[in-house]
């Protein structure tokens, strides 16, 4: 590396079927990539190898993180799992079966709501719902099919319902067979988001709503309830996760 350089820090959030690889200069995100399917291969092919990236993180819900920061064996790597030092108190009770971009995520969401009640809603492949109180502490949440899990169930599991996509629509009504696995599924979630947020209300007076996640721009929208839309919440986490962890 250079020593008149910057040295820049790397994230790569790996989900069921996408992720997230984001680079870093102090605090300012100077460039994500999004990849679906993604491979070792289509990380590298990203280029970042040739910046002077001095640390980096990595979390995965799907593949194995070793095949990813071989690409970048110079640097001091961060792998998030259930024994990484964290800026926030997990009190998960199987701490090791949970998701790490649930984790990545409520950091993310108390650094940017300090002191209060957050509730996160990451709307991927699976839709979470995770809760972290204003002193800084994770209990849990729920985990529901995402939108492409429903569209897939339908189809799957009956004989006619065609395969479909999600999308945006603005009926409740289908008038055919298409336009009612549409509404079904679409409003059935906008539903099922409003209904959990009413619920925490009722246990929490006062909170903060996140909406994240691949799916979230066919809701920040037309949601009943006040939320705050952050595509990049994870990774914000992750962040602060290896920042934490090269500062202790």
């Amino acid at each position: 590396m250079n020593p008149d350089q910057e040295p820049y820090k790397l994230v790569i959030d790996l989900g069921n079927s996408r992720a997230k690889v984001a680079v870093y200069l102090h605090d300012e995100l100077t460039v994500v990539h999004t990849i679906d399917d993604p491979t070792p291969e289509k990380v590298y092919q990203l280029g970042l190898h040739k910046l002077p990236i001095a640390a980096g993180i990595i979390c995965s819900v799907a593949d194995n993180p070793a095949l990813y920061t071989a690409l970048f064996l110079e640097l001091t790597w961060i792998i998030l799992d259930n024994q990484t030092p964290l800026p926030i108190k997990n009190n998960y009770q199987t701490p090791e079966t949970l998701g790490k971009d649930r984790l990545a995520a409520v950091t993310g969401a108390y650094q940017l709501y300090p002191g209060q009640n957050v509730l996160v809603i990451d709307a991927g492949t699976a839709v979470t719902y995770d809760f972290i109180n204003h002193k800084g502490e994770y209990a849990g949440g729920s985990i529901s099919p995402g939108l492409t899990m429903r569209f897939r169930a339908l189809h799957t599991f009956t004989t006619r319902l065609p395969l479909l996509h999600a999308e945006e629509i603005s009926y409740l009504t289908g008038c055919n067979t298409r336009e009612s696995i549409l509404s079904g599924v679409m409003n059935g979630l906008r539903i099922e988001i409003d209904g959990i947020i009413d619920q925490y209300s009722i246990l929490w007076p006062s909170f903060q709503v996140i909406l994240t996640g691949g799916d979230a721009k066919y809701f920040e929208k037309i949601l009943k309830n006040s939320i705050f839309a952050s595509p990049n919440l994870v990774i914000t986490g992750l962040k602060l996760i290896l920042d934490y962890n090269l500062e202790t």
